[in-house]
């Protein structure tokens, strides 16, 4: 007799804080730093907004971010940034663009490991923010510290 189990688990409510920075990335000798940001609170969409900035804005806005978010009226729950060194907003280099989607393939990656909604490269390309400077991300967030 051939007993079969399949025990199946849909978690449709969250309750997760969450930071992640990685600083020390590097691909074809250009450096570039991530930093993920997560405070759901029984929210199963976990609607994703994406910033892309220099490596220095990078540091100063993941030391000062979770005081920047406010989870009161705030629309997006996961915030993901990518720092890429000597960045040109104005002229995205073939490695910037290379970057840029590896960053977005970790993104589809983090989504589809947890169970979450999927996104496609074309929907993170529509939600990306290109930012000159670290206060800039209070256009996008209720910070609370303007300044």
């Amino acid at each position: 007799m051939k007993v079969f189990i399949i025990l199946s688990i849909s978690c449709f409510g969250q309750n997760i804080k969450l930071e992640i920075s990685d600083y020390s990335k590097r691909i074809e000798g250009k450096e570039y730093a991530t930093y993920q940001f997560v405070n759901s609170s029984y929210s199963y969409s976990r609607a994703t907004i994406v910033f892309i900035t220099n490596k220095k804005s990078l540091f100063e806005l993941s030391t000062k971010f979770p005081s920047y978010y406010s989870t009161k009226k705030q629309e997006y729950t996961d915030v993901w940034i990518l720092g890429i060194s000597d960045y040109d907003l104005d002229n995205n280099s073939e490695i910037d663009k290379k970057i840029i989607n590896i960053f977005f393939q970790l993104i589809i990656k983090y989504r589809n490991d947890n169970g979450l909604p999927p996104y496609s490269e074309e929907r993170l390309n529509e939600r990306k923010i290109f930012l000159k400077g670290e206060r800039e991300i209070c256009r996008y967030f209720n910070c609370s510290n303007n300044s």
